[in-house]
């Protein structure tokens, strides 16, 4: 009762909390039968959440045991369906417990039931894939040996990419990969349980790398995010593709990631130089407080076009923007507001403001229609009421945004006015840049479709 009751509360605040949220293969999960959801890690408790809002069947997680140390949390946990694993760096003289713990996990799979992990062990914000622990492997394949291998247990492998999991408004794309059988390793595990665990563990790897954008060096990571920056909307649009279409922007980045990787074993100096004309050029930017979708904007000769609409728009939209904000400040700035002070730690803040707001916008609507209600008394009026206050939240956030691209915009005129050549010679750096790109990927693409040789 109280997960379906959470589960309904999370889909709305995700319908907000998200501007877009897209999700690619769904058709791969059994409507029944025992399965496994695997899943990367970037966003700490924000990833279950969100899964159990995607995937229709109920879930039961496993949770680190630490957190059952915790008196409310031991009582209240389980409500959610989560059930402790205890790992020897986290709880000591406690590991001895996941024997009971796996026991529990074969019961459930043997009820046709629904587990989701998280196999990395650990919560981190960035585009890579950790060490993969070997536990979801033990588990499927000890439930196979425990009921002489008749469960036919799959394993769901899923990418969570966020565009940034710890902003309002950003994006997530939810790539769902057919599902694993773990009757292909049935063999191996009877021969050599060690092995035959690894062999699994080394197969979902394989499958949550596909899933995800996953770069793992730090500075590769850096420049694939600018020319993503610079680049990305260019090749979209060289493509046909819709920038709408986050599978099109997963593909391109994933792409530019193997465009990187490519000239880095051939002509390593070539994107040394490019990445230091890349540097050179957002270090230029941030000195005067402008980023390249302003210069961007310029080379498409409307900013000043643009300005007086936008300005127009700001006139107009004011007194809706005064309606929106007074109605929805508080809600929406107490999870930013405290998420920073509760958790020091990144990949907890976005979490910690997706949680809390599903419930300050629950209290703080609440109280606002009971005084509409009490003060006026007239239901079209407290309907429409209840149907503007999420509506005008959003107009006011999208208006401060224009507010803030408007800001944008002005500048770039005033720079123009006063620092001609400077605005000159920002924009001519990028169309180098943009031409170095461009050549290096038709290099590439004739690479990559070029016929390769059979062996």
């Amino acid at each position: 009762m109280i997960y379906s009751l959470f589960r309904i509360l999370l889909k709305i605040t995700s319908k907000f909390y998200f501007k877009t949220l897209q999700v690619k293969g769904l058709e791969n999960i059994p409507k029944t039968g025992a399965v496994f959801f695997v899943a990367n890690h970037p966003a700490a408790f924000l990833d279950p959440m969100v899964l159990a809002t995607i995937i229709e069947r109920q879930i039961s997680f496993l949770g680190k045991g630490v957190l059952f140390d915790n008196k409310i949390l031991q009582w209240l946990l389980p409500k959610f369906n989560v059930i402790p694993i205890y790992r020897s760096h986290e709880t000591k003289g406690q590991v001895g417990k996941n024997k009971d713990v796996f026991i529990q996990c074969y019961k459930h799979f043997a009820k046709a039931g629904t587990l989701l992990a998280f196999p990395e062990g650990i919560s981190l914000t960035e585009r890579k894939i950790k060490k993969i622990q070997t536990g979801t492997a033990r588990i499927c394949l000890g439930a196979e040996a425990e009921y002489n291998y008749g469960l036919d247990i799959k394993i769901i492998p899923i990418g969570l990419n966020f565009s940034n999991p710890h902003k309002f408004h950003s994006d997530l794309f939810v790539n769902i990969d057919k599902p694993i059988n773990v009757s292909d390793f049935y063999e191996l595990y009877k021969q050599d349980t060690f092995k035959g665990a690894h062999a699994l563990t080394d197969e979902i790897r394989f499958r949550l790398e596909n899933q995800v954008i996953a770069i793992q060096d730090a500075e590769v990571d850096k420049l694939v995010s600018n020319i993503e920056m610079i680049f990305k909307a260019q090749i979209l649009k060289d493509l046909g593709h819709s920038p709408k279409i986050m599978e099109h922007d997963f593909n391109v980045t994933r792409s530019i990631n193997d465009s990187v990787n490519y000239f880095l074993e051939r002509e390593p100096q070539r994107v040394e130089n490019i990445k230091n004309k890349i540097d050179k050029y957002l270090n230029d930017l941030e000195l005067i407080s402008l980023n390249d979708d302003l210069i961007k904007n310029v080379e498409k000769n409307t900013p000043m076009l643009d300005t007086f609409k936008s300005l127009f728009y700001l006139i107009i939209g004011f007194p809706f923007f005064v309606y929106g904000t007074l109605n929805n400040f508080f809600p929406f700035r107490i999870p930013g507001w405290a998420a920073p002070r509760i958790s020091k730690s990144i990949e907890f803040r976005g979490p910690i403001s997706f949680a809390m707001g599903t419930f300050t916008f629950i209290i703080f609507y609440s109280l606002q229609i009971w005084l509409v209600n009490k003060y006026i008394n007239e239901w079209p009026i407290v309907l429409a009421y209840i149907i503007m206050l999420p509506l005008s939240g959003l107009f006011a956030f999208y208006y401060f945004k224009r507010f803030t691209t408007i800001r944008g915009n002005w500048k770039i005129l005033s720079l123009f006015y006063k620092k001609t050549n400077l605005m000159t010679s920002l924009i001519t750096t990028r169309q180098l840049i943009i031409e170095d790109l461009e050549n290096a990927r038709r290099e590439y693409v004739a690479y990559r479709d070029a016929p390769k040789p059979i062996l």
